[in-house]
């Protein structure tokens, strides 16, 4: 399973990190099938890049780690 999720909705774009106590869950499975804000699916990939989404806090913020775009929905 992949470290990051964010919502496919560009107007929601919520980001979770699906670690507990920096270790990935091998054996359970991920209980939000949706975005909780919006309902909108789940994607594991940049938005922008179509890389594996690796998210970098900056000023509590997400932006993705391999091409430094802010994470934020678009109509925010």
């Amino acid at each position: 399973m992949d470290h990051f999720l964010i919502c496919e909705n560009p107007g929601c774009r919520f980001v979770v990190d699906v670690c507990i106590e920096g270790k990935t869950p091998e054996h359970q499975p991920f209980i939000l099938s949706a975005c909780p804000e919006c309902g909108s699916k789940w994607s594991s990939t940049c938005p922008f890049s179509g890389r594996a989404l690796i998210v970098q806090w900056f000023h509590g913020l997400p932006r993705c780690a391999c091409c430094s775009q802010k994470l934020l929905a678009q109509a925010a």
